[in-house]
């Protein structure tokens, strides 16, 4: 097929704190960002693996972007210079922060406005089990909002804030192993659901 869909998460985080640190303490301290977004990374990688096994002839496009924490710039410089017709993208999947899934197991979920199929296909799919938070806007603060501002349809996923964010604090001792594999499961059985249709159409979104 010549439809690409394209699964990206950031992988730069604050270092030693810089701008975007919420950290008040006297010493120094690296932030490893684990949820944030060391996560979606992780299940990104995951999804490259398991979609080798399962790939029906759609182009996957893995995407690592850095610079999401300075204003998106990463994602803003690959729409602006992509190395595809972004026509040819049928949708975006973003995973940023999805490492900390609660007992309530919510699982929030952006960008459902920007395509009529979004919302039916996730409540087609009946394992792994979440509590859906739907926002229907393209545009939020992660690097979904590059591609929705391209005329794409995308969807961001957030397993919720936290307060360690952006402190040192946000590390591995804290992330829910198991919901992100839960996650990646999911998203997975997504994007075979969606496989099933034609290229989505696209919505903007208020």
């Amino acid at each position: 097929s010549s439809q690409t869909i394209v699964i990206g998460a950031h992988f730069d985080h604050l270092g030693w704190g810089s701008d975007g640190s919420l950290y008040r303490g006297e010493d120094k301290a690296i932030h490893n960002g684990a949820d944030d977004n060391a996560s979606g990374v992780a299940v990104m990688l995951n999804l490259a693996s398991k979609l080798k096994e399962t790939n029906k002839g759609n182009n996957y496009l893995f995407m690592a972007f850095s610079g999401e924490e300075m204003g998106l710039l990463g994602s803003n410089y690959f729409v602006k210079n992509a190395t595809i017709d972004t026509d040819s993208i049928n949708y975006m999947l973003n995973m940023d922060m999805v490492g900390r899934l609660d007992t309530n197991r919510r699982l929030a979920v952006y960008g459902v406005g920007t395509s009529p199929e979004f919302i039916p296909t996730i409540e087609k799919i009946k394992e792994p089990q979440f509590t859906f938070k739907y926002d229907s806007s393209g545009i939020g603060p992660s690097d979904h909002t590059s591609f929705y501002l391209e005329d794409v349809p995308v969807i961001h996923f957030f397993t919720g804030q936290h307060e360690d964010y952006h402190k040192p604090t946000d590390d591995t001792d804290f992330i829910n192993f198991d919901g992100l594999k839960d996650v990646s499961d999911f998203i997975a059985n997504l994007i075979l659901e969606l496989d099933k249709k034609e290229k989505l159409i696209f919505q903007k979104t208020k």
